[in-house]
């Protein structure tokens, strides 16, 4: 069969994604994962996953939540392979694809939040005098994405007693979390 289109993904980036997308939120389009230029991403409005996924050039798609949750479903925890396949049928109907188990879909009708203005690199220096608040909910959230990755802890960054903090999980995988407001 012949596709417009076809990226691949790795399947530990879109299983922890999916750890961070929101559950039911009016915010619709966040309740998928977004696939962005040279990235995926996922958020709850608190908590923001970044994942490095370099074939993802010039993409501007938001999976829906039922697609991902249906193909973590089949695949599980021990997947046949490390990587998914994007597949772009046309305009509108898209296929992931992993070793026999298939997802169609058609993308979330949305706008995702620009969440490259949310991100932040990675702090070298942290001065402050009080330490932020953190939802450990959110905290509970980025364990589990640790665990996808075999990691046994996130290092966490606090930036300032009121900012966000870094969250490091891997070399291409990486959190923000906001504080608690106080």
């Amino acid at each position: 069969m012949e596709f417009k289109k076809t990226i691949e993904l790795q399947y530990k980036h879109i299983r922890s994604a999916a750890l961070c997308k929101a559950k039911n939120d009016v915010r619709f389009y966040i309740c998928g994962i977004y696939v962005g230029d040279g990235f995926i991403a996922a958020t709850n409005g608190h908590i923001l996953l970044m994942c490095n996924e370099p074939d993802a050039k010039e993409m501007n798609l938001i999976i829906p939540a039922e697609a991902i949750d249906s193909l973590i479903k089949k695949v599980g925890n021990n997947p046949l392979t490390k990587t998914v396949l994007l597949h772009q049928f046309d305009d509108e109907h898209w296929l992931l694809d992993h070793v026999g188990s298939y997802e169609l879909f058609k993308p979330v009708d949305g706008k995702y939040p620009d969440v490259t203005r949310v991100d932040l690199e990675k702090p070298t220096d942290i001065q402050f005098k009080n330490y932020p608040r953190f939802n450990l909910e959110y905290l509970g959230i980025f364990q589990k994405v640790a665990k996808v990755f075999n990691v046994s802890f996130p290092y966490i960054y606090p930036t300032t007693e009121n900012d966000r903090a870094f969250v490091e999980i891997t070399d291409d995988v990486h959190g923000v979390l906001m504080p608690c407001r106080i």
